[in-house]
């Protein structure tokens, strides 16, 4: 059985989204593009995984 999250649950992964992408801007406005790509790489690879189990 899936479980849905609570309100608090999905507001603190809200949270947690919004601080990444807040991050992810940072490093493009700084032009960091080398460490942006490893950050986004690594993200989509935690993505691949989570939906492979």
């Amino acid at each position: 059985m899936i479980e849905m999250p609570t309100d608090i649950q999905f507001k603190d992964e809200l949270r947690k989204e919004r601080i990444r992408i807040e991050d992810e801007l940072e490093l493009l406005r700084n032009k960091d593009y080398a460490q942006l790509e490893r950050k986004l790489e690594r993200d989509l690879q935690r993505v691949i995984d989570g939906l492979e189990s």
